[in-house]
């Protein structure tokens, strides 16, 4: 199905393109692969386990961990200093947490804790526009992209929840849910042999969510719809660490 939207929104922004302008050299659609880096800190990424199994140095483990965002997409040159692109997202990478319950019933009082580490797996959406600036024109020069992403995940945790805090609360341990964001990224695109573009730049942004996890841990839940989405705030929380800010490196080619 995400194969078929893509194909459709591909068909529609060439239809576009080649309507409305005379491109670069006659040629209107780009082929693009992306990429994101990010720095992670003492946030869980995707080098964890390896950097834990080289490196003893707290601080090598720290700073050489990266987050990634990958975004294949297709553009399309709508006018002399402008395009617009549509395109897919992928990210992946373990998360963990802290959460604390206290229960009150008729006779008696329980406190559970849940520590938690986990992996979340994202697919996703970006539509964008780019705008060129100064002198150069679509598809090469200084550049300002301003991008909307979609993201629809799925989180597993490693560890059980308590056995009360799950039985009131059952999606502490695994859900699905979405998160959307938005980002503003300035950069410069190099063209070769007029078809061959490399693209760098920074980006940042924030989606719209995952601000709650940022204190560490929850204090007692008044409502089951706080505490239902509880691991999952912590969830979001990382998502929103690896997009806030990016250095994208892009590969594309000017098809047709």
């Amino acid at each position: 199905m995400k194969k078929i939207y893509l194909f459709i929104i591909a068909i529609l922004l060439s239809g576009y393109c080649l309507g409305q302008n005379t491109g670069y050299m006659g040629m209107h659609v780009i082929f693009n692969a992306e990429g994101t880096l990010s720095p992670s800190w003492k946030n869980p990424n995707p080098l964890t386990r390896t950097l834990n199994e080289h490196f003893t140095n707290e601080h090598y483990r720290r700073y050489f961990g990266l987050n990634y965002f990958l975004s294949p997409n297709i553009e399309c040159i709508v006018w002399k200093k402008g395009s617009v692109g549509a395109g897919y997202n992928y990210y992946n990478s373990p998360y963990k947490g802290s959460l604390y319950q206290y229960f009150q019933g008729s006779y008696s009082q329980y406190y559970e804790d849940y520590s938690f580490t986990g992996q979340v797996v994202a697919h996703g959406f970006n539509v964008f526009y780019k705008q060129y600036l100064g002198d150069t024109k679509a598809p090469l020069g200084f550049y300002t992209k301003f991008t909307f992403d979609g993201f629809f995940y799925h989180y597993l945790c490693n560890e059980e929840p308590p056995q009360l805090m799950n039985h009131f609360y059952p999606d502490l341990k695994e859900g699905n849910s979405m998160l959307f964001g938005a980002k503003a990224e300035l950069g410069y695109d190099y063209l070769f042999f007029n078809r061959l573009r490399l693209s760098f730049g920074f980006s940042f942004g924030s989606t719209f969510g995952g601000y709650k996890a940022m204190k560490g841990f929850f204090d007692d839940y008044s409502s089951q719809e706080a505490s239902t989405t509880s691991t999952n705030s912590f969830v979001r929380n990382r998502i929103l660490n690896a997009y806030w800010f990016g250095l994208k490196v892009g590969v594309g080619f000017l098809a047709f």
